[in-house]
């Protein structure tokens, strides 16, 4: 949440009659400064009111104050090229400011190294691969990837502007979960993190008469993102150690894009992002459908039942392990 306060440096007043030097109000409510003002360079953005915000923090003709949030950027959106600004109007005045990187970014440490480069418009995305997990691979994929981004993108971000995402997958809150993490490469800006499920986790509960079908507790998967480590500029160690939960003294990160962050501490699942939710089995997960061999290299799994209009259709795209192919087009 950011603010704008706007000034009349050459004051506002009312004349009429001999008494002009002084403005005159038939009201007792507090006077403010009537001045409209417009937010540019963000798809979604909100100027906000405090629910307690006290009634003579506006209540003056030379100044006021307006918290607002960006909530997303236009797409093309990067600074130092392009900015987004608050323009603010008062009869036939009007001014336009933009908005420092410095709110943008939030506090220390900042997620990207230098404004100079500052991508502001990026949005990191989780996808669980497989939503169902079995005893016989026991391990979660999770792909990341920067959203809006096309594979022919012309200008593919620099590598060392690239951050680390951090996966975790919760069975219980009060119980240590596996922790994973990778770094985005390439000019989409993609990796995927593999989560190793403990063998525990497929054993059945205890209960004295055992039912006909066990059902295993699923599993959430939440990430984050984590800020580079050192000149080396590698992801930090917590990725890939347990996730047990946030102390009472740790900061809170954001959504990792700001924060105070301190290692050896976790961070709380409400500073987190949910990728999704994975069913858990026993034995093995086999998929449903018919696999179409297109070359040797890609598969597509095709669904076993017709397909339905309005219906949605879920193809899978299999790739031979070993595969030189780094891009392939699908039609």
């Amino acid at each position: 949440m950011d603010s704008c306060r706007v000034s009349d440096s050459q004051g506002a007043g009312v004349g009429g009659g001999s008494d002009s030097s002084q403005t005159r109000f038939s009201s007792s409510l507090p006077t403010y400064l009537p001045v409209q003002c417009q937010l540019s360079g963000a798809d979604s953005a909100f100027f906000l009111r405090e629910a307690n915000q006290e009634i003579m923090r506006n209540g003056s003709l030379s100044s006021r104050t307006e918290p607002f949030f960006l909530h997303q950027l236009e797409p093309a959106m990067a600074a130092p090229q392009s900015l987004p600004s608050v323009n603010c109007s008062y009869g036939n005045l009007s001014i336009e400011q933009p908005i420092p990187v410095e709110l943008l970014q939030g506090p220390a440490p900042h997620l990207l190294p230098t404004t100079n480069q500052v991508t502001l418009n990026w949005k990191v995305k989780g996808q669980v691969v497989v939503p169902k997990v079995g005893s016989t691979r026991p391990w979660i994929q999770v792909l990341f990837y920067l959203v809006g981004r096309r594979w022919d993108e012309p200008d593919p971000p620099p590598p060392a502007l690239l951050p680390c995402v951090r996966a975790i997958a919760i069975r219980d809150t009060s119980e240590a979960a596996p922790s994973a993490g990778c770094r985005l490469m390439g000019p989409s800006g993609i990796c995927v993190v593999r989560l190793e499920i403990p063998p525990a986790w497929f054993t059945p509960p205890q209960v004295r008469k055992r039912p006909p079908e066990v059902t295993l507790p699923s599993v959430d998967v939440y990430y984050s993102i984590i800020p580079m480590e050192g000149a080396g500029q590698e992801c930090p160690s917590i990725v890939n150690e347990p996730w047990r939960g946030q102390s009472a003294n740790t900061g809170p990160l954001g959504l990792g894009l700001g924060g105070q962050w301190s290692l050896g501490e976790d961070v709380s699942l409400q500073d987190m992002l949910k990728a999704g939710s994975v069913a858990m089995t026993f034995g093995m997960v086999s998929a449903k459908g018919e696999k179409l061999r297109l070359d040797e290299n890609v598969e597509v799994l095709v669904p076993p039942s017709p397909v339905r209009l309005g219906k949605t259709v879920a193809f899978g795209v299999y790739m031979k392990t070993g595969s030189n192919t780094e891009q392939f087009t699908l039609r």
